[in-house]
C-alpha cells in the first residue's frame, strides 16, 4: 500500500501572522462528497489510499479576513502530489474535462504575448533583453511565447514529468531557486507567479525569495483564483477554489494586495496591451483598461527590501 500523505499544521494567517481564525469548513478528506470531487481531478497513482482519516480545515483570519487551510501536505507530500499524483497525463486529462482555454491554443498565446508587453513596459530596463523568471512553469508554453518575444526567459517546476518536453525543447527549466542562484546571473527584470501562490504553505516567504532576486524596481506578475464570496463550496468550480489538498491559501483581490505590500511589493494599474487585428477585441481591451476592475491577476513592483541580510531559498 503506497504511504499516506503527510501533513503539517499551520497555527497563524499566512498574510498578517494573526492566531485568530473563525473556521469556515472542515472535514475528512475521505468524506464522500471530498472524495467525490477529488476524483474529477482524474489524478494518477493510488491516491485515494494515501488520504484515508485525513483532516481539513479552512479558516478565515479575524484580522485581515484571508482564507486559507491549517492543515496542509508538508514537503515529502508535496512531492508526492507533484510528482505522482499531478503528472504531464494527469494535467492533459484535467485540461480536456474542465480547461476550455486550454483547447484554443491561439487565444491562449494570445493573452500569454499581452503579459510579456506589459511585464517588458513596466520592468524598463532599457535596450537589453529583458530577463524574467517564470516560477512554477509547467509544460513552459508561456516560456516559449516570452522567448520567441525577445525575453531572456527562464523557468522553475518541481514537476520532472510536466517539463520534460519543455526542457526538450531547449528551454530552460530549473528545479529551485537554489539551481537558479548557480547560474550567477543578473538580478531577474520580471517574475511570473501564475497559479502558484495558492499552492504554497509559506507564502511570505516565496514572495521574499523572489523579492530578493528581482533588481530594484523590477516587476512581479501574481496571478491566484478568486475565492471572494467562497466558504463551503456548492459545486465543483468553488470545490476548485478552495481545494483542500493543493490550495492551501485562498485569496481575494484585497488579500493578494496585502499579502504584497506585506512583502515588499506595491500594486500596480495593469498595462493596456493590443495583440489584435480586430477592433472590437482593441475596443474590449481599452474598455478594461479604462475600467481597471479589482482581480486577482495583479502587477506589482518591487519596492523596498524585506529582509536585511541572508538571501532566502526555496526548494
Amino acid at each position: 500500500m503506497a504511504e499516506a500523505l503527510t501533513f503539517i499544521e499551520r497555527s497563524t494567517c499566512p498574510v498578517c501572522d494573526s492566531a485568530d481564525a473563525d473556521v469556515l469548513w472542515s472535514g475528512k478528506l475521505d468524506d464522500a462528497d471530498v472524495i467525490a470531487r477529488l476524483s474529477e481531478y482524474s489524478y494518477s497513482g493510488p491516491w485515494r489510499t494515501q488520504i484515508v482519516g485525513q483532516t481539513f480545515c479552512l479558516c478565515q483570519c479575524a484580522r485581515c479576513s484571508m482564507k486559507w487551510h491549517r492543515h496542509v501536505i508538508d514537503d515529502s507530500a508535496v512531492a508526492t502530489v507533484y510528482g505522482t499524483w499531478a503528472d504531464a497525463e494527469q494535467a492533459k486529462r484535467f485540461e480536456a474535462a474542465h480547461v476550455t482555454s486550454k483547447h484554443d491554443r491561439k487565444a491562449m498565446r494570445v493573452q500569454m504575448a499581452k503579459l510579456v508587453l506589459r511585464l517588458d513596459h513596466l520592468a524598463e530596463q532599457g535596450a537589453r533583453p529583458m530577463r524574467l523568471l517564470d516560477f512554477g512553469c509547467g509544460d513552459g508554453d508561456f516560456l516559449s511565447v516570452a522567448r520567441a518575444m525577445g525575453a531572456d526567459a527562464l523557468g522553475i517546476d518541481v514537476s520532472a514529468s510536466r517539463t520534460q518536453a519543455a526542457r526538450g525543447d531547449g528551454l530552460t527549466i530549473l528545479p529551485d531557486l537554489e539551481a537558479l542562484d548557480a547560474q550567477d546571473g543578473p538580478p531577474l527584470d520580471a517574475v511570473v507567479l501564475s497559479q502558484v501562490l495558492e499552492h504554497i504553505a509559506a507564502p511570505k516567504s516565496l514572495l521574499r525569495a523572489l523579492h530578493q532576486r528581482l533588481r530594484p524596481g523590477g516587476v512581479l506578475f501574481v496571478a491566484v483564483p478568486n475565492t471572494k464570496g467562497v466558504s463551503v463550496p456548492q459545486d465543483f468550480h468553488e470545490f476548485t477554489l478552495v481545494q483542500p489538498v493543493e490550495h492551501m491559501n485562498a485569496f481575494t483581490p484585497d488579500t493578494l494586495r496585502q499579502i504584497g505590500r506585506n512583502t515588499g511589493f506595491l500594486p500596480l494599474r495593469r498595462p493596456a496591451a493590443f495583440v489584435t487585428t480586430k477592433p472590437t477585441d482593441a475596443l474590449r481591451s481599452a474598455a478594461n483598461w479604462i475600467h481597471d476592475p479589482k482581480t486577482t491577476d495583479v502587477f506589482f513592483r518591487a519596492v523596498e527590501a524585506t529582509t536585511p541580510t541572508k538571501r532566502e531559498s526555496l526548494s
